[in-house]
């Protein structure tokens, strides 16, 4: 069985259409999105749209959905003026929205598990195995054993995640851990568009990579400029980058 896997989408469109035309190329079993569809990003409701309507996809729920979805600026009290920011443009993030897509990205599972044979799994999930994003993650700087702290009761032979944007296949112990991350903009110098391909060769063999799409990103990191985002400058600069906005103080 073959999977393409691309997350962190973020509500930016033309990057979700590079990277789902090379998808197309694939030709894969089953594409899963990992997550944060929406937020840091202008046009919410057409990525939703985009996901609902993608024939043989499966969704995890990213954190930044469930911001919006569950009114995160209305329980929790900013610690920064860089969460501050992010809890507006959730409010009027949600304005965008309908119900019907607010009630779809709430029931969109923590996780997802494929059996590809018995005693072979697969987990798909967006921050870690136990936790959405929001505390922990599993950023390429942890090391090993801080690695498998995370994975505590996990026995899937490969496992995907995306939130840390920035693509990778690594090896823990005998598992493998994959990122997607990310569509909307990355984090790790390299700025064009991400996806990855997991496939179960048999016998307990898994193939994974991850591939970057060319992107002409001029034209949609002017969109995020002069859009109705406060400060929409950090994410165009995100965008034309492949570098999170404030280099000193990354999210994880």
């Amino acid at each position: 069985m073959k999977f393409a896997l691309y997350s962190d989408i973020h509500a930016q469109v033309p990057q979700l259409n590079a990277v789902q035309a090379a998808v197309d190329k694939e030709n894969v079993d089953k594409e899963i999105v990992v997550g944060d569809l929406i937020m840091l990003g202008p046009e919410p409701e057409k990525v939703v749209d985009n996901i609902r309507s993608r024939k043989n996809t499966d969704v995890v729920v990213g954190n930044l959905d469930l911001w919006v979805v569950n009114k995160r600026w209305e329980t929790h009290q900013p610690k920064s003026p860089h969460q501050a920011w992010m809890f507006e443009m959730a409010k009027q993030t949600r304005e965008r929205l309908s119900e019907e897509q607010l009630k779809w990205l709430k029931m969109l599972p923590f996780s997802l598990s494929y059996m590809a044979e018995p005693g072979h799994e697969f987990l798909i999930f967006h921050g870690t195995p136990h936790e959405i994003g929001d505390e922990s993650a599993l950023p390429l700087r942890l090391s090993e054993e801080k690695v498998k702290a995370h994975l505590t009761g996990v026995t899937a032979d490969i496992m995907a995640h995306g939130h840390i944007h920035g693509p990778s296949v690594r090896k823990i112990g005998e598992q493998t851990i994959v990122c997607a991350a990310a569509v909307g903009m990355s984090w790790d110098g390299d700025p064009r568009p991400s996806y990855a391909i997991v496939e179960y060769m048999g016998d307990g063999k898994w193939d994974a990579r991850v591939e970057r799409v060319e992107f002409d990103c001029e034209e949609q990191a002017s969109f995020n400029e002069n859009c109705w985002i406060e400060n929409g400058d950090r994410i165009a600069g995100m965008i034309r980058s492949g570098y999170f906005w404030n280099p000193d103080h990354m999210p994880h």
